[in-house]
């Protein structure tokens, strides 16, 4: 649970808060230099390197997918409050209109894929 600026992170059982320098020293070679990269040679904190999005972190060179697990490793899973303060606030208008195209999407992808399978068998038994 976030309180003020002092939530704690678990790191290999020691308690962090946010706005403690990121562990750099315990990462690996890849990880120290892009992370240090990426913020000019400053070791960031834990807060600042959880800031980074994903796929913002995927674009920064010598990082992959083990490389971002091992960071993520180190930040820990943000706490529900704070994944609900990191949405974005949309009128409801705006959310009932995306939820209707993501159906709409969803029901021809799925048609889609009926198709596919209904015609699947017809096809074999053509081709024998």
């Amino acid at each position: 649970m976030l309180v003020g600026n002092t939530s704690p992170i678990g790191i290999r059982g020691s308690e962090m808060g946010w706005d403690d320098p990121f562990p750099i020293e315990k990462c690996s070679g890849r990880v120290r230099g892009a992370v240090l990269a990426e913020f000019q040679g400053r070791c960031p904190t834990i807060r600042e390197v959880a800031s980074i999005s994903d796929a913002q972190w995927l674009t920064v060179p010598n990082i992959g997918p083990t490389t971002l697990e091992e960071i993520r490793r180190y930040i820990g899973p943000p706490s529900a409050e704070e994944r609900l303060q990191n949405l974005p606030s949309m009128e409801d208008g705006e959310l009932l209109s995306r939820l209707n195209r993501v159906q709409r999407e969803l029901n021809l992808i799925a048609s889609a894929i009926k198709t596919r399978a209904s015609s699947a068998p017809y096809k074999k038994e053509q081709e024998k």
